[in-house]
This record gives structure tokens, C-alpha cells and sequence, in this order.
């Protein structure tokens, strides 16, 4: 036993020194959990862009100039049906306050779509094997778009 007493109380200040950075290591830890949680690739919250036919790039500007990190969106439909891939899918949405976990999917335009963004987005709900949609909201996307139809599509092989 040391009886030392000035390497008694470096000793503490050591130990207390270290179990402070693994409290620190473990809160970094959680809170990177929660942002980069894998996403449930079953369910997906459906958006409109409420803008012109905007590009992934575009909009990830769009949304840095709101402060977020990077588009809030893991897909993007263009007008012509090329499916854009945005947020990668290890890393939770900001897309859909309480839903971020879901995919997040954009269709750019307004409330009223192509057949060949209707066409990929199905396309790509089969792809990623979701088996459940929702809109954003009550006027998102709109009512250009028939999420229940398209559901039973998908959920039928059609």
C-alpha cells in the first residue's frame, strides 16, 4: 500500500480524469447511435419538394443553408423517373419529425406527378423491400398521388 499521499491523490485525480472520458466516450457514443441508426428499410414517409425539378445536389444545398448536415431526403423521384440516392440509409432522415427512421423519399414537383416518377418510386419501394408508406402530412405529397393504390401494388408484386 502506498502511503504517499501526493501519488494517492494523483492517482485519484487519474482514475477520475479517465472515468469522466469514458462518461464522455459513451454519451459521443449514444448520440452518434441516434443519428446514424440504421433506418427501417420497411416503412417509408412519402414527400413532395414543393419546388421545380430539382436535383439531389440542390436540395442537399437547400437544406445545408437550413443548417442541417446534408439533404434531409435518402431518395429523390425527378420529373423523368431517375431515382437519386440523398442521405445514405445508415444514417436516420430529417425528413419527418418522429418518422426520421423511416426512408425518406421526395418527389420533386409539387402535388401533381409523372407516370415515370410514380413507376420509380414503386420500383424502388420493391427494391428496398418496404412493405408500409405514409405521406408526410395531410398536403404532402398531395393529391396527385395515391399512396394507398400504390401500397397495395407493391405489397400485390404489380
Amino acid at each position: 500500500m502506498n502511503t504517499n499521499k501526493y501519488e494517492d491523490n494523483k492517482t485519484k485525480k487519474e482514475v477520475n480524469k479517465m472515468r469522466k472520458s469514458v462518461m464522455m466516450l459513451g454519451m459521443l457514443l449514444l448520440c452518434c447511435n441516434l443519428v446514424y441508426a440504421k433506418v427501417d428499410t420497411t416503412k417509408a414517409v412519402i414527400h413532395h419538394t414543393a419546388s421545380h425539378d430539382a436535383s439531389v445536389a440542390e436540395i442537399d444545398r437547400w437544406h445545408k443553408e437550413r443548417g442541417w448536415d446534408c439533404i434531409g431526403y435518402h431518395f429523390v423521384i425527378r420529373k423523368d423517373g431517375t431515382i437519386e440516392e440523398g442521405r445514405t440509409l445508415e444514417k436516420n432522415g430529417a425528413h419527418a419529425k418522429g418518422r426520421n427512421h423511416y426512408v425518406g423519399i421526395a418527389l420533386t414537383g409539387y402535388d401533381t406527378f409523372t407516370v415515370d416518377q410514380i413507376n420509380s418510386l414503386k420500383t424502388l419501394l420493391k427494391r428496398l423491400g418496404i412493405t408500409h408508406i405514409e405521406g408526410h402530412h395531410e398536403n404532402c405529397p398531395g393529391p396527385g398521388i395515391d399512396l394507398e393504390q400504390i401500397q397495395k401494388e407493391v405489397q400485390n408484386g404489380n
